[in-house]
């Protein structure tokens, strides 16, 4: 058989949906179209470009749902991708057409959860370019970051200010004086106002809190400076202790601060108040957003003042979110708290971070007993708090590191202050830059010692052997977890453009600082998943650019490169540990998708082989690819050499969206090759794999896995095997552990007591922790309790669910 015959059987279709064609329907459509673009005032290049993109998907793809919705879509993408001439100059614009998000989405009917499920979808049937697909995630990122902060706001605001009995708290009228319901309104507006006046668009979520709390800090000093104390919360554990005197004066209300009641990083809170805020808000006063006494920042809920404070701010937020196409965020006020499946509001909310499926051994504990669900701000703020405590006091190399000698402590501290000038340069807010990076400095001066006293065990000259690389790959380390501790807009890779280094040598640091830093606590477990989370996008993709030094690595050694089982040996090093890393979150990856499949038995052991042979011998397939393209495509390519009808490539693509590491651009955008003037041929993955992978591994694929009556025992390469997951502590002072149970372990110790996570009733729990606080019947005595032995037989808390 041909080669030519042999690629067309293995090749793939082009997957499209019913075509719709053109008749009363379609007519229905355009005409609600049009009515909907005369009633938005739309113009009509948007309009025109609008439709042409809706015939285009049409002609595609069937649209499920309610029509306009997809109409919505269109027409914001369309928007999006004009511009509009501004007074500020000849060649002076702003992004967009100036149609506003919020009276779009209210003209389709369409809810703000929809319109951001659909949207994706449209991105993807449209094949919308990849920066219009980073400013939806920029859009959903920050309006995800404000509904975390309302539902803080609104706790908040209800503990410090009452509605008085004479108000109806949803209702507006006329008052002379500002009521609670105007109050809020004034709080919340000069919240959403702030938060986006250069230099602080929302870099971070412990930034963007602290924030919110100078603005309730702020106007709860006005109504303490205007005597409403009807407007105030008399259970409020922060009120001054003669709040309602006669004598109280707006001297005292000035310098009243609440700060520390609701910021438990309150020195943090109280230097952005002194700095940032208050240059805010004498712009405020500068440019007459609000008005009142621009000396003592008061007056704003003034009788004579509060009105036009909150038209000014409306204003002022209104231009904003013209400009910029996202949603306007003042409709939070509109639902309550407890919105449920109607509204969908709480999806809206920041999500847990994901857990990576490669080291999760390495997780530290969770605490199971916890019933707290996951909480943005507290997170943020415990991770920030853990990095800190105890760390932040170093400020320069420990006594240890110092061994060292005088010449390579100067380079250390030199090549320090050279990144400093750079994430100084590149992060968009000094003050807070200044900081994140003192911290991350020392951080940095923590591990280092660290790192160095247990290496030192197996190389006695290793402070003689502090190289560069090391130096700046630690440094940018410390940095990221920094940012990510604070839950900054500023994603990996950001950092290594910033510090000018790979994504291949940057990998090779991440390993050594969970294993230095898990143990001592500082590490939490949303700061670990994030260091696996990156040292996975380094090994999927970013080492495999054609800039990446692997490539001069992988040039310089025999061909083919090693196999699994090769680099499975003790002894690795160079290009052999780089693979094994590989490999495994290769199979790791193949496993699940073939769960996802409904692939079992050996065939997830025959695409690891088609998958380990592109890496050893036609390696150059992963220059500047993904590694899940790599095993989509010999996923597919399995499928039609053993002649399977299902699953389709489609399939593929659906079971790979529903991967924690899942991004839409692999599939859509695989690099094909690079034309005579430079440019770089983009295709999608269905092209790559008909064009490019099945003419480089047919023949492999044919010869080995094509089951015939004389081939029926397939010779597999052994594929990687992960790390026993240890039984994890879950008190620090106590010897409490818990493991994952196996299917066949059996039961069998008669005093016992098992709880099995979705599965045994809460008295189980109950029950166990009785004997865990010693309030039980028979005391579970703990080993490093000095002078006890354990004299009762061992409890064990298994777990029938992987650990997260």
């Amino acid at each position: 058989m041909s080669n030519d015959v042999q690629e067309q059987e293995v090749g793939a279709e082009v997957v499209t949906s019913a075509s719709a064609s053109i008749d009363d329907g379609q007519e229905s459509l355009r005409c609600k179209f049009e009515n909907l673009c005369r009633d938005l005032n739309m113009d009509s290049m948007t309009e025109e470009e609008a439709l042409k993109k809706l015939n285009e998907v049409l002609q595609h793809y069937s649209l499920e749902g309610e029509i306009m919705h997809w109409v919505c879509c269109a027409l914001y993408a369309a928007c999006r991708q004009s511009t509009t001439p501004t007074v500020g100059g000849q060649d002076t614009v702003v992004m967009g057409n100036c149609v506003p998000l919020n009276n779009l989405l209210r003209s389709c009917q369409m809810s703000i959860y929809e319109f951001k499920k659909k949207i994706k979808l449209w991105c993807d049937m449209a094949n919308l370019p990849q920066d219009f697909i980073q400013q939806i995630e920029e859009l959903e990122r920050k309006f995800s970051i404000t509904f975390t902060l309302y539902k803080k706001y609104r706790v908040i605001f209800d503990q410090v200010f009452l509605c008085p009995p004479n108000e109806k708290k949803h209702s507006k009228y006329y008052s002379i004086k500002c009521p609670y319901i105007k109050l809020d309104d004034i709080c919340w507006r000069l919240f959403l106002c702030a938060k986006n006046q250069k230099p602080i668009t929302t870099l971070d979520l412990v930034t963007s809190y602290n924030l919110m709390m100078c603005c309730i800090d702020l106007i709860f000093a006005n109504v303490l400076a205007e005597k409403r104390t009807d407007l105030i919360n008399p259970s409020f554990e922060g009120l001054p202790s003669n709040w309602n005197a006669a004598d109280f004066d707006e001297t005292q209300a000035r310098n009243h601060c609440i700060l520390k009641y609701f910021c438990e990083m309150t020195d943090e809170a109280k230097a952005l108040k002194a700095t940032v805020f208050s240059k805010i808000m004498h712009s405020f006063f500068q440019k007459n957003t609000i008005f009142g006494k621009k000396d003592t920042l008061l007056g704003l809920v003034a009788n004579e003042n509060f009105e036009r404070n909150l038209k000014s701010l409306n204003i002022s937020y209104e231009q904003y979110v013209l400009s910029v196409g996202e949603f306007d965020e003042r409709i939070l006020a509109a639902y309550p708290l407890d919105a449920g499946e109607h509204s969908n509001l709480n999806e809206q909310a920041l999500r847990p971070p994901v857990t990576p499926l490669t080291r999760k051994q390495d997780l530290p504990a969770q605490p199971v007993m916890s019933e707290q669900k996951f909480e943005p701000v507290a997170n943020a703020t415990n991770n920030v708090k853990k990095l800190s405590a105890n760390i932040s006091r170093i400020t320069e190399p420990t006594d240890f590191v110092k061994k060292a000698g005088e010449e390579p402590i100067a380079k250390m501290l030199s090549i320090i202050a050279q990144k400093e000038q750079a994430f100084l340069i590149e992060y968009p807010m000094r003050s807070e830059a200044e900081n994140r990076f003192r911290l991350a400095k020392s951080l940095f001066f923590y591990l280092v010692d660290l790192i160095l006293r247990a290496e030192i065990k197996n190389n006695p000259d290793i402070l003689h052997k502090i190289s560069n690389k090391f130096i700046v790959t630690l440094l940018a380390c410390c940095t990221e977890l920094v940012l990510e501790a604070y839950n900054t807009e500023l994603k990996f890779p950001w950092i290594l453009d910033c510090f000018s280094i790979n994504a291949f040598e940057f990998h090779k640091i991440i390993e050594i600082v969970v294993r230095h830093g898990s143990p001592d606590g500082w590490l939490t477990r949303s700061l670990v998943k994030h260091l696996n989370s990156i040292e996975e996008t380094c090994l999927e993709s970013l080492a495999w650019k054609s800039s990446s030094p692997a490539w001069g690595i992988i040039g310089n050694t025999p061909q083919p490169l090693p196999t699994c089982k090769e680099v499975n040996k003790d002894k690795a090093a160079g290009v052999q540990i780089f693979l094994r890393k590989v490999y495994l979150l290769g199979w790791l990856r193949i496993s699940k998708m073939c769960a996802e499949l409904n692939l079992s038995e050996k065939k997830p052991d025959k695409i690891w082989t088609i998958f380990e042979h592109s890496i050893t011998h036609k390696t150059y397939l992963m220059q500047d690819r993904h590694l899940d393209q790599i095993i989509m495509c010999a996923i597919y390519i399995y499928i039609r050499v053993t002649k399977m009808e299902e699953p389709k490539f489609i399939d593929i693509m659906r079971a790979y969206r529903n991967q924690p590491q899942a991004v839409n651009s692999v599939y859509r955008e695989v690099y094909i090759n690079t034309k005579k003037d430079g440019e770089r041929d983009y295709r999608d993955i269905i092209h790559f794999y008909n064009y490019t992978y099945v003419p480089k591994m047919t023949e492999f694929c044919i010869k080995y896995l094509e089951e015939t009556a004389d081939n029926v025992n397939l010779l597999l390469s052994p594929h990687p095997i992960e790390r026993t997951v240890l039984p994890k502590k879950l008190i620090h002072n106590h010897s409490l552990f818990v493991t994952n149970m196996q299917k066949n372990e059996k039961q069998n110790s008669p005093d016992e007591i098992v709880f099995i996570f979705n599965s045994s009733p809460a008295k189980q729990l109950e029950d166990m922790n009785k004997v865990v606080r010693g309030t039980g019947k028979r005391m579970l005595r703990f080993e490093n309790d000095p002078g006890l032995a354990i004299v009762e037989p061992k409890r064990n808390m298994r777990d029938q669910q992987p650990q997260r």
